[in-house]
């Protein structure tokens, strides 16, 4: 009898445990990375009920908020004007990043290439997006990864839409490392650095005149994603680099 006792009590256990790993939120942060000068609101609703609602400025990017698992509508709007609307599925426990990109014209409609896909994917690797004539789209980056003990990680997006290949190179004292050359919207793999002090370039292809630059304390067990894109009045010839930075995640 104490032994059947003791093998239910073991059963419920882990039963509760496995239901409390299922219930574990993720991480989501956003960036506004589409062109305008209007500010652009990204709602979030779940069986009917908003979420969580932010609204952002052109390079801004947020701290990293919980978020239930779950099929959610993400709508995307200017000035009361939808321009994106799209299901997502967010996993249990995942680490992730939306981002915002393409260009906003005078009189925006609603992109209905993106508005017409079922579900969003998750973006991992370089040849997961396509530029969709730089209309406004949103993509979500799936942020977690793997470094040793005495190293970090580091990747790039071309965000500046109508801007022709880039490349880039991070640099320290004592390591070059290059961190592949892309087309928008493109996202790289990772690389790994040391956590050295790091300058990293970005050149148009077959320029030697950097376009971007941007100076990182590297820090170990982290996550380096470094967005490129357009300043207004300066759009080619001197680029806008935002880094996010992401931690290990600990289980």
């Amino acid at each position: 009898m104490k032994t059947k006792f003791i093998t239910l009590f073991m059963g419920m256990l882990l039963l509760f445990s496995c239901h409390s790993s299922q219930q574990k939120p993720s991480k989501l942060r956003i960036g506004q990375f589409m062109f305008t000068d209007r500010p652009v609101k990204i709602i979030f609703t779940k069986n009917g009920e908003s979420t969580l609602q932010q609204q952002l400025k052109y390079t801004e990017l947020t701290d990293y908020q919980s978020i239930n698992s779950g099929t959610y509508t993400v709508e995307v709007k200017a000035e009361n004007q939808l321009l994106l609307k799209k299901k997502v599925g967010i996993g249990n426990s995942g680490v992730y990043t939306l981002m915002l990109y393409g260009i906003l014209q005078e009189n925006p409609t609603t992109n209905e290439k993106t508005n017409k896909t079922k579900l969003h994917e998750i973006v991992e690797g370089e040849e997961a997006t396509m530029p969709n004539g730089n209309l406004p789209q949103f993509k979500i980056l799936n942020d977690e990864f793997e470094c040793g003990k005495d190293e970090a990680k580091i990747r790039w997006v071309h965000l500046a839409a109508g801007v022709e290949e880039i490349s880039a190179v991070a640099t320290s004292d004592k390591k070059t490392v290059s961190l592949s050359s892309l087309t928008y919207p493109k996202v790289s793999k990772t690389k790994a650095l040391l956590p050295l002090q790091q300058k990293v370039n970005w050149k148009l292809k077959g320029s030697k005149v950097n376009v971007a630059q941007e100076q990182l304390a590297i820090q170990s067990q982290k996550l380096y994603t470094c967005f490129i894109m357009g300043i207004e009045g300066k759009y080619i010839d001197s680029l806008k680099v935002v880094t996010g930075e992401t931690p290990k995640k600990k289980f």
